[in-house]
């Protein structure tokens, strides 16, 4: 487990799913977050997934719980890891109980710092759609700077956004 200081990180049970499928039901974030097209999913179906994976190497998920308690706050990742170029990307939603209490930047650096000094990555980047202000703001609180935007590139309910483009190197990065 990862602690930072009001977060934990830690592998994604079986006991986690049921929260966690509630960020797959909430529409408008699930559109906003993946790349492919929502579809409706069971709980039961997300089980089924989740006992289905298979392991992958390039992908390391956590479920983000509270440090007082342990209450599901939703999930994070360092995903598309390179190791050959020693970088990866960063991703991360929470609940919308969860929002707007400091619980994201917490995540975000813990998230970095496991990347950096535990898997020895040198470049974390993190993409986000320009509408997501939230997270425009906790990616530049966590030290990532704004490498560019690619325009209208993500198709979200109905119109193209724009999605920002954030990068951090090791060598920035304070924890």
């Amino acid at each position: 487990m990862l602690r930072g200081e009001r977060v934990l990180l830690r592998a994604v049970t079986k006991d986690d799913l049921a929260a966690l499928h509630r960020l797959h039901e909430d529409v408008g974030t699930a559109v906003a977050a993946n790349e492919e097209p929502w579809v409706p999913r069971t709980l039961e179906q997300t089980v089924a997934r989740y006992e289905a994976r298979k392991p992958d190497p390039g992908n390391v998920p956590f479920t983000v719980a509270s440090l007082d308690g342990g209450q599901v706050l939703g999930s994070g990742s360092v995903w598309g890891i390179d190791t050959l170029n020693r970088n990866a990307h960063l991703g991360l939603s929470l609940l919308p109980e969860a929002r707007g209490h400091g619980y994201a930047t917490d995540a975000l650096r813990v998230l970095c710092d496991y990347a950096f000094r535990i898997r020895g990555l040198h470049r974390l980047g993190l993409e986000t759609l320009a509408t997501n202000a939230a997270m425009i703001a906790t990616a530049e609180r966590a030290g990532f700077r704004r490498e560019g935007t690619l325009r209208a590139h993500a198709w979200v309910t109905g119109s193209f956004v724009d999605e920002v483009l954030f990068g951090l190197l090791a060598s920035e990065f304070s924890p």
